[in-house]
């Protein structure tokens, strides 16, 4: 059986993620969309929208890290409107460390992300190490 192709999509959203291919995730992300991030007290906690305010989170988070940040794609299910894409997000800030399962839910709407909301494993742990 093959992959949806919205699963294929956001395996490239994540190889475009590794490779910091801007383009690559502008070019899969609609221009109104919005990645929500958990937390109350960590400095990406929030809503981030558009191209803009979603480019500028992912790069807070390499900022933040010092470039350590990585993420390790597990899986990604999908079908014409939803995608989930299981991974780990690994990372270092001084003397903490960040190792933690974690899940986007993202709705599609002709093939690109619209809206992205993240869940974690940890809630309290991630936002500490992102405070």
């Amino acid at each position: 059986m093959s992959e949806h192709p919205n699963a294929a999509r956001i395996r490239g959203l994540f190889a475009a993620f590794r490779a910091r291919d801007v383009e690559a995730i502008r070019g899969a992300l609609a221009e109104d969309a919005v990645w929500h991030f958990p937390g109350r007290a960590g400095l990406l906690a929030g809503s981030h929208a558009g191209h803009a305010g979603i480019l500028g989170f992912l790069a807070r988070v390499g900022e933040l890290t010092g470039g350590t940040f990585e993420l390790e794609l597990e899986d990604v299910l999908a079908n014409e409107a939803h995608a989930v894409a299981f991974f780990r997000g690994r990372g270092r800030r001084g003397d903490r460390e960040l190792d933690n399962p974690t899940c986007l839910k993202i709705r599609l709407e002709a093939g690109r992300a619209v809206e992205i909301w993240e869940f974690v494993w940890d809630l309290e742990e991630v936002d500490r190490f992102w405070s």
